[in-house]
């Protein structure tokens, strides 16, 4: 089951129900003067934490109690991630098969992502997780042997099997998970894959585009296979 919104997640949210959602999994922007639609206009610390404050507060209070938070987020913010997102965070290591080379000394071999769960007196947990550890190898090499895809329609594309991992080990069985920042689709498709709900919205049309098709084409494809069981 899912459910897709067009348009600016922070309006959005503030006509969803507090605590109605078991985990938030996104990766926003980063603030960091990358081009989507358009140019990131925060391409500061200062500026980026000015913008998506009032976002993480929102995505506070729509998780349940012991609900599950993940934010991808980029290496250069490191030393302001516990500033911004408490004490009790951890940093999910997702490091990379291939690793575009740019004109650095040194590039980045993995994105950090920004775990917690929310304070409550029963954490929402997977009752058996695969591996609960905080690192994991993702395939990133498709990116460039598929170029044609529909995932590569997005500029900045998430791996299915990163965002799966942390579905199948940190989200509860049959939980609904939201994406605030749901891109070309890969957190719903990843959800309803691992027999998750799904809710995501989006602000660009293109991308939104984009997402409701492959999540489309996911749906249906369920539905046959469990006709094939019948």
């Amino acid at each position: 089951m899912s459910e897709l919104f067009l348009g600016d997640c922070l309006d959005y949210m503030k006509t969803m129900p507090d605590k109605s959602v078991d985990a938030i999994i996104t990766d926003p922007p980063f603030g960091i003067g990358f081009k989507y639609h358009k140019k990131e206009e925060n391409n500061n610390p200062k500026d980026y934490w000015k913008w998506f404050n009032p976002i993480y507060k929102q995505i506070q209070k729509k998780v349940k109690d012991g609900g599950f938070i993940a934010i991808w987020q980029t290496n250069k913010y490191f030393p302001y991630f516990w500033k911004w997102f408490g004490n009790d965070i951890r940093i999910y290591a997702s490091c990379k098969n291939f690793v575009q080379l740019r004109k650095t000394a040194i590039n980045y071999g993995f994105d950090p992502i920004i775990l917690k769960y929310k304070k409550g007196l029963e954490l929402l947990k997977p009752i058996n997780p695969k591996r609960n550890i905080d690192w994991f190898v993702c395939n990133t090499a498709k990116f460039v042997t598929e170029k044609d895809s529909l995932t590569r329609q997005h500029p900045c594309p998430r791996p299915i099997d990163q965002v799966c991992e942390l579905i199948d080990n940190f989200v509860i069985e049959d939980g609904l998970v939201f994406d605030p920042f749901m891109g070309s689709g890969t957190t719903g498709v990843a959800s309803l894959k691992l027999q998750r709900k799904f809710v995501g919205c989006e602000i660009n049309k293109d991308y939104f585009e984009i997402a409701k098709k492959r999540i489309g084409d996911w749906e249906k494809q369920s539905r046959l296979f469990e006709g094939e069981k019948k």
